[in-house]
């Protein structure tokens, strides 16, 4: 019942955001995004500290229960709480050094938060940008060229128009594969 509600974006029919946390860690990529999506919408104020910090504790090791689908809510509770998320920004931007978290959802998360984490540090712009160097594979770059445009930064982007790296991207519809070079065009 729950996934049919996620992917009818039905997110007022859902009666606790806590029934979304097993969601984050479905093997289905679309339902993460979702689910993260309804987090966001439905965790305010204090409910939005709360379940951010609930998230990076699952990114720990402590958790004993990884949490794949983490940096995608703590992105959507931020985005949509940015006052909240403004003390949180700097850790969320570092989750990029994690080698274990999965980099691509925080690459799609600081798109997803641009206006509160671009003046973050480390620095998303520089911290992306490394972070492409170093993964390289198509899945990252994707997402990180799209954040790269959110953030505003025309002329980096303008660098990956004719790179034909493929990787999986969520549109806000659907998991697509497309081009980097297809996402940084939608930015010039």
């Amino acid at each position: 019942m729950i996934r049919e509600l996620l992917r009818k974006r039905e997110f007022d029919a859902i009666q606790r955001p806590s029934l979304l946390m097993v969601f984050l860690y479905d093997p289905d990529e679309f339902y993460r995004f979702r689910a993260a999506e309804a987090l966001g919408y439905l965790c305010k104020g204090e409910r939005a500290r709360e379940f951010i910090l609930r998230l990076f504790w699952h990114l720990s090791d402590e958790s004993g229960a990884y949490c794949v689908g983490a940096p995608l809510g703590i992105a959507e509770i931020g985005r949509s709480n940015p006052e909240v998320f403004e003390g949180f920004k700097n850790k969320f931007v570092s989750l990029l050094d994690d080698w274990e978290v999965e980099r691509r959802y925080v690459a799609y998360g600081i798109g997803r938060t641009a206006k509160v984490v671009r003046d973050a540090y480390p620095n998303p712009k520089e911290k992306l940008l490394e972070k492409i160097e170093e993964i390289g594979s198509g899945d990252f770059v994707v997402y990180a060229v799209w954040a790269l445009g959110m953030l505003g930064e025309t002329e980096v982007v303008r660098k990956f128009v004719n790179d034909e790296r493929r990787g999986r991207f969520y549109d806000g519809e659907r998991i697509t594969v497309r081009s980097v070079g297809e996402i940084a065009r939608t930015f010039i």
